[in-house]
């Protein structure tokens, strides 16, 4: 209740506040329970644009006179979500890290439009993922099940519009479009794969060029758009199917990586936009190849030759090298970590004699509800096998103080620390995992804890 009234005076005083100061003014602020850092982060277009620090109570906000109308970001820890800003507006969110999404509640001005772009994101991602169960129907099947979804979320959103007529700007009626519109977009792209996977087809089925006739409609260089994730997973999806296609058609175009990139480098202008897909499609290839994880020389060949961003380009240059620095069939080269109650031990000391699997992991790149899950589960499928996770980022507090973390054995998680000689073949930050057998030897020096081999090197331990 004492929140509640706190809240409520708070946004009276912004809304005087913001009426008295002109209408360019956008207060921004709110309160974060069980928060992760002590800050949060507004983003546009992924780059940030101001850190919030929360106060005594876990509280944040700011006034800000020049920002233009538009989706932004506020991101906490490895969470984030939408926020579309407009002069005149104060909005207040508030939520807890432990169930983010789902317990994020907007207030002031403003917050009815947000609120309805939050409920239709978490119903978008329900309903594609229940859209997967129709993909071994005919093209006409499909698409009829398409048209009903569409429908009934441009009836909802009819219906929300209807209430405040005069209080939606144009800018948030597209976004709002692209936002219904995109996730059906997608899945007609990723069709013809599905489809034919579903019914053990050995090529693409055909479908009528009605069936993409949206196509025309679509730019591919929305600038307003390049960082709305429903937008993004469109134009990948495009480029996959593009990508498919050419090899279905040409039996020499049988690297789906590198037409990929090429489809991307082709049909895709915005340089920055150009440089986030190219990295993402170059890192998902390196992370989920069938050997052990490397880059096809061509693929990074043409990723290099095209990307821009030179920390883009340096992050997957470090990945590669870190690849090769810790070899299979060899022993591990001993580090140091430091343990929950801070003692430093030597890595062999800690896995001597056993089937081990460490993984290192940081926040940055996973939640820690999604690393316990997956962790539980693996202990559970492999009890004979030693799991050690060694954090990259969090502090020993924040693993103690996680609730996530309360449910695994703190006697097997540990941090790097900063002399640490594992640190060599962490240089590009992104989480690895290294299975070693009991005497020693690596078996694999680079994969990750959802590699679709995973589980066949675990059973041969």
């Amino acid at each position: 209740m004492r929140y509640i009234l706190s809240i409520i005076i708070l946004a009276l005083t912004i809304s005087c506040n913001s009426t008295k100061n002109g209408n360019s003014t956008i207060y921004f602020g709110g309160e974060v329970v069980n928060p992760k850092s002590n800050y949060v982060l507004l983003l546009k277009d992924d780059i940030v644009i101001d850190s919030l620090n929360l106060d005594k109570n876990n509280r944040f906000i700011n006034k800000y006179n020049s920002l233009e109308e538009g989706l932004y970001t506020f991101k906490h820890g490895i969470e984030f979500q939408y926020i579309y800003l407009e002069p005149k507006d104060s909005i207040l969110i508030r939520l807890n890290t432990w169930d983010f999404d789902e317990s994020l509640v907007f207030s002031g001005n403003g917050s009815s439009k947000n609120e309805f772009l939050i409920n239709l994101f978490l119903q978008n991602e329900k309903e594609e993922k229940a859209m997967y169960r129709y993909f071994n129907l005919n093209e006409q099947k499909f698409e009829s099940k398409l048209d009903s979804l569409t429908n009934e979320r441009i009836s909802i959103y009819n219906n929300f519009a209807q209430n405040l007529p005069n209080e939606l700007s144009d800018g948030f009626k597209k976004l709002t479009n692209s936002a219904i519109h995109f996730p059906i977009y997608r899945l007609k792209e990723v069709y013809p794969y599905y489809n034919k996977k579903a019914n053990n087809l050995a090529k693409f089925p055909t479908v009528s060029s009605n069936f993409y006739k949206f196509r025309k409609d679509i730019d591919l260089d929305e600038s307003d758009l390049v960082s709305f994730y429903p937008y993004q997973n469109y134009v990948v999806s495009y480029m996959y199917n593009l990508s498919h296609q050419l090899k279905e058609k040409d039996s020499t175009q049988n690297n789906i990586t590198i037409n990929l990139l090429n489809a991307i480098i082709d049909n895709v202008e915005i340089e920055d936009f150009k440089n986030t897909l190219l990295k993402k499609v170059v890192v998902n290839d390196f992370l989920k190849s069938e050997s052990t994880c490397s880059i096809n020389e061509k693929t990074l060949e043409l990723f290099l030759d095209n990307c821009t961003n030179r920390q883009a380009v340096n992050q997957v240059k470090n990945l590669v090298n870190d690849s090769k620095k810790v070899r299979n069939n060899a022993p591990l080269e001993n580090f140091k970590v430091a343990s929950i109650t801070k003692d430093s031990i030597n890595i062999n000391d800690i896995i001597k004699k056993k089937n081990t699997v460490i993984y290192f992991w940081s926040t940055e790149f996973m939640s820690s509800e999604y690393l316990t899950n997956r962790i539980q589960f693996l202990e559970k499928k492999y009890p004979s096998i030693l799991f050690i996770g060694i954090s990259m980022q969090n502090s020993l507090e924040e693993i103690s103080n996680d609730p996530n973390f309360k449910k695994l054995d703190t006697s097997k998680q540990f941090i790097l620390t900063k002399n640490s000689i594992a640190n060599t073949f962490l240089t590009s930050k992104y989480p690895r995992t290294i299975i070693i057998d009991n005497k020693g030897i690596v078996k694999n020096g680079f994969t990750y804890l959802d590699s679709r081999k995973l589980g066949s090197e675990l059973n041969k331990l």
